[in-house]
């Protein structure tokens, strides 16, 4: 049995992977603000496992709470052949120049980019490391992280972080006994609702808008369902972890 640990399944990519991975031999693990009550009946419908925990994941301090019980349950099982983590969730907001961003929603942006991910990184190694099975780690980036913008120094430097840390966990893992492969991922331009958000910015806060707008006229934004299909391609390669920040799909 693969297990499956994906933040952000509520729409867009996170949504589009779980759909494409509900398969007998798999067990998905669901984690969004919300339950995906279509997913949910979907995985129903086929008679594969699939198991949802509403999160926020702006609450970090109850994340080990969280994976205890997500791993309690699969330590009960006995044919755990390889567990996966796809670190996707993400949020955009606030764009706007740093001066005009709140205390608060700074916070919050850099708690679910890359603070959430970090913890559940740990944990996930934590409660895995005595396992000699595939394990894999795929942290859901952003070509911001290298390619930047003003008004999104927040979304940038989350990102950013994600990829160094990435890098260093990589590192950490090489010498471990049965280590985790981790990568990060930059997924393209997409059409999800991080890009409706950027569209609809006031131009005196995000100068580029109009460009943003324009691409998605000339229907050049990537459907989550062909992002989520090219995903899963790199998450089950072979070469899996021989180059940690992956820029192109």
């Amino acid at each position: 049995m693969k297990y499956f640990v994906i933040t952000g399944t509520s729409r867009g990519i996170g949504e589009a992977l779980a759909y494409q991975l509900l398969a007998e031999n798999h067990h998905i693990f669901c984690i969004s603000r919300t339950d995906n009550e279509c997913l949910i009946e979907r995985a129903r419908e086929k008679n594969v496992r699939l198991s949802y925990y509403p999160f926020d994941l702006n609450h970090v301090g109850e994340i080990d709470r969280l994976f205890n019980e997500i791993f309690s349950t699969i330590k009960r099982e006995a044919d755990i052949t390889a567990i996966y983590l796809i670190n996707n969730a993400g949020m955009l907001t606030p764009i706007a120049p740093i001066e005009q961003c709140s205390s608060a929603s700074l916070t919050e942006n850099v708690n679910v980019n890359l603070i959430a991910p970090m913890i559940i990184t740990s944990n996930f190694i934590k409660h895995t490391q005595e396992l000699n099975i595939d394990k894999r780690i795929m942290n859901i980036s952003s070509g911001s992280a290298r390619y930047l913008l003003p008004s999104q120094s927040c979304y940038s430097t989350s990102k950013a972080g994600l990829d160094s840390f990435s890098k260093s966990v990589s590192l950490e893992q090489s010498n471990q006994l049965y280590p985790t492969k981790v990568i990060s991922v930059y997924p393209g331009m997409i059409d999800t609702q991080l890009q409706t958000e950027i569209r609809s910015t006031n131009k005196e806060l995000f100068p580029y808008v109009d460009q943003f707008i324009q691409v998605a006229q000339e229907g050049k934004l990537q459907t989550p369902e062909y992002t989520a299909e090219k995903l899963i391609d790199i998450l089950f390669s072979e070469y899996f972890g021989n180059t940690v920040v992956v820029e192109d799909l």
